[in-house]
């Protein structure tokens, strides 16, 4: 019998537990055209694993890997240990986590992931997965992505001796397609549509001050939201004859530090004053629930989407302000590099995509067909 390719499920095993239901992040578990999983999650409520229909076959012709090809020798790891769960102990930013983890878990449908189920796993599982991603039109960056993280855990397992060999191996699984970042569309605004913005924040009533204290910020700073809802009070501080803002949560892993200009520095300082903000997170929610506790990077996303709205502005988030305030600096003057070092990018090639749409909306050859 032909073994299956489709991606390991928890079904397979004998063990009845059940899976925890997946967190906001996590997608549904989506199908291909025959109508055949790729991975079915268990909602955790009254579901068991063993009611799923199994993917594959719990033979020898299975392609998995016995207990015998990989002995376990850490006596830590028990085959009812949660592999993904260590696993994600190994990064710190709950972002980071959050993305490996649904990355994971759309792949093996749980989890729960267990050293059986991960031994089960070969090339030609990894390789439906990434085809049935391309059968539902997923964007190229999203497969790499979810190849990069299924690669990633298995490199872990190899490290640990669990495993001998990665089913992700490049040498082994079919080749994606290759995100054209220079290509991609990237939503900013106009100077213009940014001024509107800010003079829009004047309708949050209570929040007004804040709001438009922090939609500076994100302009200025071209801060990420995490970034931003981990401010406090003492990280905007002088440097010579300039301020600065530390960042200690960011997408780099380091702490790092901007340049924040004085005039937003003193919107911060007349917010503060106004809300009598002393030290601690600069930040505040003003719902009843949370009122006077720090501001969640999705409740940053909500305000400058519910700004964009009372500006009648495009439908945007808060990471549309991050491409603003790098598309103005550059359209201002500012050099690829300086722009590079100011958003923190690792590869000039992030940066060079602003300069890319620019050029390509600039100067088109669609201005010179005048029909």
């Amino acid at each position: 019998m032909e073994p299956s390719d489709a991606a390991p499920n928890a079904a397979d095993m004998s063990s009845s537990a059940e899976s925890e239901p997946p967190s906001e992040a996590v997608e549904t578990s989506p199908t291909t055209n025959t109508g055949q999983q790729i991975a079915p999650t268990s909602t955790g409520e009254d579901a068991e694993t063993n009611d799923l229909a199994p993917i594959i076959p719990d033979s020898g012709d299975s392609g998995g890997i016995s207990s015998d090809d990989a002995p376990l020798v850490h006596t830590s790891i028990k085959e009812s240990t949660n592999l993904l769960s260590m696993y994600l102990t190994r990064y710190e930013r709950p972002e980071t986590k959050r993305a490996y983890k649904n990355d994971i878990v759309q792949f093996f449908g749980t989890d729960e992931v267990v050293l059986p189920l991960a031994r089960k796993a070969t090339f030609m599982h990894v390789n439906r997965h990434i085809r049935d991603l391309e059968e539902e039109d997923r964007a190229a960056s999203t497969i790499q992505r979810r190849v990069s993280a299924i690669r990633g855990f298995f490199d872990w397992l190899v490290a640990l001796e669990l495993i001998p060999r990665n089913p992700a191996d490049a040498a082994l699984i079919r080749k994606t397609r290759r995100a054209n970042t220079s290509d991609r569309s990237i939503t900013f605004l106009s100077r213009a549509q940014s001024k509107r913005l800010l003079r829009a924040t004047q309708e949050a009533g209570e929040a007004a001050k804040r709001d438009h204290a922090l939609l500076l910020v994100l302009l200025h700073c071209v801060l990420r939201r995490s970034e931003a809802a981990a401010m406090d009070v003492k990280h905007i501080r002088p440097l010579g004859h300039y301020w600065v803002l530390d960042l200690p949560d960011t997408k780099g892993g380091s702490d790092q530090y901007v340049k924040i200009p004085a005039h937003v520095v003193d919107v911060i300082d007349d917010m503060k004053s106004h809300y009598g903000i002393e030290e601690g997170a600069l930040w505040r929610s003003f719902s009843n629930r949370n009122r006077g506790d720090r501001i969640t990077g999705d409740a940053i996303y909500r305000i400058v989407r519910r700004t964009a709205e009372r500006a009648d502005l495009p439908d945007i988030g808060a990471h549309a302000l991050r491409h603003t305030g790098c598309t103005l600096a550059l359209e201002s003057g500012a050099t690829i590099e300086q722009v590079k070092t100011h958003a923190r990018h690792k590869d000039i090639d992030t940066t060079m995509a602003y300069i890319h749409q620019r050029d390509k909306l600039r100067d088109s050859a669609a201005d010179r067909i005048n029909l």
